[in-house]
């Protein structure tokens, strides 16, 4: 075996270092990742680590442009790498960082989907039913996009006789939100029978507006139906979670509320066709009975059938008359006896009314009465007293009042009567 070649540290790291400076993808990196160990110098230099889940390296930048970042920001990094010799370290040597938008705007996007979530604002029960036919079609969306001319373009060759409804609006940018929100109640108010909130497609930045919490309250709160088709196929916003119908794309939202007038012609012609043939079929049965009907023995012998009928009406109307009679004449007896009871009860009650009378004076002369006026009854051996002739002095008389008798004794007779 030959000797063995041992190298320097120095001729090691300047080996590493040529390879470093020679690697022509070494020159210019763009790096995604997460800062940790964030220092800021007065003199404006950051130094920090840049890491993901499986590793990291250290990085700095000099004079830096910006530093409103800290721990735990993911940022996008412009960089190369640099080789330091006399360590044998090599680090990220950065010439511009950003912080990545799309990673901050995801993670709102994901709070406030859990957040509405929790809610119930994406329930299905709360989705309402599209119409199968609209009159009046509101479209919330910018004037001057290519959507609207989409939208437009469709209900136009779908569905002619459908009314649009433009409502620009501001669907990316500076007060777009409010502008969203502020034509979805102008169209909810608007007698439309449908709403369809929709723009072209975009980056998240360009969406954004569809995933604030006030448009979706906005949409939620909406008593008309509203379908989205915001972007392309494959974005997605807060907007469609919460619409009661998602469509791919502004084009597919106008297909989706508008039927096919093609289709409709079709399907009428259809039944139409279904409808006369089962009207020549109904007449054509009736006419194969009324042609059978001639070798029928009921239709040849017709006019005894109907001789036969005749009388058997005639005879049943000579019951139906005898009938009658025999109840009226019924009737008519009832009637006669209820006239005599109600003669007799009258005279009865005349009758009653004067033994009523009688009865009341016969009462009113009465002995017991006239005793209760003061007057009484003498007897003499139980004989009824009415003249002072019938006693003489000694003589023991019964005197009777209303409530009871005295026993007398006739002390003295005066021959004065009563005037």
């Amino acid at each position: 075996m030959g000797e063995r070649t041992y190298l320097t540290v120095t001729a090691l790291n300047k080996y590493i270092e040529r390879k470093f400076l020679l690697d022509p993808y070494l020159g210019e990196i763009y790096i995604k990742g997460e800062i940790s160990n964030f220092k800021l110098h007065n003199n404006n230099n950051i130094y920090f680590s840049i890491k993901d889940e499986n590793t990291r390296i250290n990085a700095v930048w000099f004079g830096a442009k910006t530093k409103d970042f800290k721990d735990g920001d993911t940022v996008l990094i412009k960089s190369k790498i640099n080789y330091y010799f006399p360590r044998g370290e090599h680090n990220l040597l950065v010439s511009d960082m950003k912080k990545d938008r799309i990673g901050e705007l995801y993670q709102k996007f994901l709070e406030l989907k859990e957040k509405l979530e929790k809610e119930g604002l994406f329930l299905p029960q709360y989705k309402k039913q599209i119409p199968s036919f609209c009159q009046n079609i509101a479209v919330v969306t910018a004037k001057t996009g290519a959507a609207v001319q989409d939208i437009t373009r469709t209900i136009q060759r779908r569905f002619p006789i459908a009314k649009i409804n433009i409502y620009s609006t501001l669907v990316q940018g500076e007060n777009s939100v409010q502008d969203i929100v502020k034509n979805i109640k102008l169209a909810d108010d608007g007698n439309n029978d449908v709403i369809i909130l929709g723009r072209g497609g975009g980056s998240i930045e360009d969406l954004w507006s569809f995933n604030t919490e006030e448009v979706i309250r906005a949409i939620f709160n909406c008593k008309t139906p509203i379908v989205t088709g915001i972007g392309h196929e494959t974005d997605t916003t807060l907007a469609d979670f919460v619409s009661d119908k998602r469509a791919s794309t502004p084009t597919a939202a106008a297909e989706l509320v508008t039927p096919n007038i093609e289709d409709i012609k079709n399907r009428i012609e259809f039944n139409l066709d279904k409808l006369n043939n089962t009207i020549s079929y109904i007449i054509q049965t009736y006419k194969n009975r009324i042609n059978n009907s001639e070798n029928n023995p009921y239709f040849k012998n017709y006019s005894r059938v109907h001789i036969e009928y005749k009388k058997t009406v005639e005879m049943f109307e000579k019951d139906l008359n005898k009938s009658i009679q025999l109840l009226l004449k019924d009737r008519k007896q009832q009637l006669i006896n209820f006239s005599e009871k109600f003669i007799n009860f009258d005279l009865l009650a005349r009758f009653k009314e004067s033994f009523t009378q009688e009865l009341n004076r016969l009462e009113a002369n009465s002995p017991l009465n006239i005793m209760k006026k003061g007057y009484s009854v003498s007897f003499l051996d139980d004989k009824k007293l009415t003249s002072v002739k019938e006693v003489k002095v000694g003589d023991e008389i019964s005197v009777q009042l209303i409530d009871g008798s005295l026993e007398c004794k006739v002390n003295n007779i005066s021959g004065k009567g009563v005037k």
